[in-house]
């Protein structure tokens, strides 16, 4: 990168990246296994915080919650229907079989009908919740300061925004009334058969208490599989993200036969919990399945043993003891399908009161960087910037920037000088307000930019980054992106001032040509000309330059430089490069060690103090010259003489 170097990415991530370690590396393990945690089945605090979303959605709820019961009731009383019709039907008496068909068709249509109207219902206020929530959690992210992406990974954020709504929505829609009705349907079935004959009902469900311990045994190791299996596809889908992204690096190492192995590892230790969760899973049907045939049995056996010890029972015995096993055998069937699905739904509803906990995290996140109440709204800037003994730390007790004291005429163009971590692109950030000073103040036009609206500040100032950020779509789509609904022409316009047209016309469907994600079919340099251009587009009071000609080639840069003259003219300008050309044009050049102004002046001042930036200034035209000659050449011309020391030496030297 040169020794102006990495003033942009490097400077960045010393100032962020490193801390940004030293900031999570305490709790990362706590964070990370919450991720992983399913939760409790039921939080009452989650719920409490959804029902502001319900609430205006009462009504719609309310008749859903009558159908469901309606439902319920249309599932289980038939049972009762079919037993008085086969007792009917066993004592001769026909004449009200009828009646009975009549009831269970009207149950069966009045289920059919309950049914759809509570799931087109539920449906609707689920896919309802799903906007809104996405909308609210998608808008406040935009609004959460840098500082909470320094310690949050976007992946997470994704997640959050996606799954976790998601599951919620599933929760809503589906899970929350079959819940309920599993409940009612429940008390329904032990109702009816207590009031059968409460004796046999208890023979009954004697299967019932034993079945409760096993499957809260069974629950406790489920849920740990569980964890595990998610634990392990992510760990899983992280190293295949890692490996995929760094493909480049990874075959220039000849890792290919390492990483398989290691990716083979952990696709044996995800099958694994695969396959103990599944077979967790696969238990519960058969031990329901096996409740049922113990129950129907106890029914036969103990109906058997009455029918056994009657003496010569009249026929209306006979039937009332068939439609006794009757409604007795059809609400078994019925009474454990309600605890399979309990059973069953027992990890979503964990995944979802997890999700619920997470979605009002991010929701409850305040943000670092606020506007006060009495914010004013900018609506003209003239570009004069002061920082006023300003000092910033990203971890308390590490400055960053210590008593940086500068003041900035409008139409000024500021140079940047400094080694890597010196805080360069800090004071770019400070500036548009990424980050809060620590102390001191900045100021736009005589305005401390905590005063000022965000918004209002950050539609005057324009920031062209060393790696700049192309979103998918068309070229046309990603100029405009800082001025929507720009011309044509304004377009054009813009992209002929940075050099960019020519290799836009050039393309398949010239300005209506699709990027790929990040712009990957065209070149960096190319990208960087469509970053340029979005610059002029926007037409910003303040321009913020991150080492922005880092990876444009010779020729194109004298392009730039062209474009940069009308650019930076009557324009407030920060440029942080390591190009020579852009740093002799700069009104000033301020050369920062460990978060210290050292230096500051013109190109020929500070050369001629023969201080920090003249000997920066010196290691960079070598490097310069290197290049330009080839590394060969220039050796053998500087140790002939031929390349002198560009800088002016005081008399006796260093």
């Amino acid at each position: 990168m040169g020794m102006w170097g990495g003033g942009g990415a490097g400077g960045y991530s010393s100032g962020i990246g490193g801390q940004r370690g030293m900031m999570r590396g305490g709790d990362r393990g706590s964070d990370g296994w919450d991720e992983e945690y399913l939760g409790k089945p039921y939080d009452a605090e989650v719920v409490r915080k959804m029902i502001p979303y319900l609430r205006h959605r009462r009504r719609a709820l309310l008749l859903a919650f009558a159908c469901m019961l309606l439902v319920s009731l249309s599932v289980y009383l038939p049972a009762v229907f079919i037993g008085r019709a086969v007792a009917d039907a066993s004592a001769g008496m026909t004449s009200r079989l009828p009646l009975w068909i009549g009831l269970l068709g009207g149950m069966g249509v009045l289920a059919l009908v309950a049914g759809m109207v509570q799931q087109l219902v539920m449906a609707r206020v689920g896919t309802q919740l799903l906007y809104e929530l996405r909308s609210k959690m998608y808008e406040h992210m935009q609004g959460l300061s840098l500082s909470f992406y320094d310690e949050m990974e976007v992946g997470r954020m994704i997640s959050r925004l996606t799954s976790d709504v998601t599951v919620m929505q599933e929760l809503l829609s589906t899970g929350s009334l079959t819940f309920a009705a599993d409940i009612v349907g429940i008390a329904i079935a032990i109702i009816v058969l207590m009031e059968a004959d409460w004796t046999l009902a208890l023979y009954t469900l004697a299967v019932v208490p034993p079945l409760v311990l096993v499957l809260t045994f069974w629950a406790r190791h489920a849920r740990e599989a569980f964890i595990n299996v998610r634990i392990r596809i992510s760990e899983l889908y992280g190293n295949l993200g890692e490996s995929l992204a760094g493909v480049r690096t990874v075959q220039s190492l000849n890792r290919e036969d390492e990483n398989a192995r290691r990716f083979d590892v952990m696709n044996q230790q995800n099958r694994n919990a695969n396959i103990w969760a599944g077979t967790l899973q696969a238990v519960i049907v058969p031990l329901i399945e096996l409740c049922i045939a113990i129950s129907t049995a106890a029914v036969l056996i103990v109906v058997g043993l009455r029918a056994l010890s009657a003496d010569s029972p009249d026929p209306a015995t006979v039937g009332a003891t068939f439609g006794l096993i009757a409604i007795f055998i059809s609400l078994v069937l019925r009474f454990f399908e309600p605890i399979r699905d309990l059973v069953m739904q027992y990890t979503m509803l964990q995944r979802a009161m997890a999700g619920g906990q997470r979605i009002f995290e991010v929701l409850e996140t305040v943000p670092r960087i606020r506007d006060r109440d009495d914010a004013v709204e900018l609506t003209a800037v003239e570009g004069r910037v002061d920082f006023d003994n300003v000092d910033f730390h990203y971890v308390e007790g590490v400055p960053v920037l210590e008593n940086f004291d500068l003041h900035v005429e409008p139409g000024e163009t500021i140079a940047l000088v400094g080694h890597t971590g010196s805080g360069k692109t800090t004071i770019t950030t400070l500036v548009s307000r990424g980050y809060d000073v620590s102390s001191g103040a900045i100021r736009i036009d005589g305005h401390d930019v905590r005063d000022i609206q965000r918004r209002s500040l950050t539609q005057y100032m324009g920031v062209v980054l060393q790696s700049p950020y192309l979103f998918s779509g068309t070229i046309r789509e990603n100029i405009e992106y800082g001025k929507p609904g720009a011309t044509d022409e304004e377009i054009e316009a813009a992209s002929r001032a940075v050099g960019a047209h020519d290799f836009i016309a050039r393309l398949p469907g010239g300005y209506g040509h699709v990027l790929h994600q990040r712009g990957q079919n065209i070149s960096v340099g190319q990208r960087q000309l469509l970053s340029f251009a979005r610059a002029v587009l926007a037409a910003p009071r303040i321009l913020i330059l991150d080492e922005a000609t880092a990876y444009v080639d010779t020729q194109t840069e004298v392009i730039i430089q062209r474009a940069l003259r009308n650019l930076l003219q009557n324009r407030t300008s920060f440029v942080i490069a390591h190009r020579l050309s852009t740093i002799r044009e700069a009104s000033r050049i301020v050369v920062l060690e460990n978060g210290r102004m050292v230096e500051i002046g013109a190109h020929d001042e500070l050369l001629a103090a023969n201080g920090v930036y003249a000997r920066l200034y010196r290691m960079t035209y070598e490097q310069e010259q290197d290049a330009s000659l080839g590394e060969d050449e220039a050796a053998i011309r500087r140790r002939r003489g031929d390349l002198g020391d560009p800088a002016p030496q005081p008399a006796g030297g260093e």
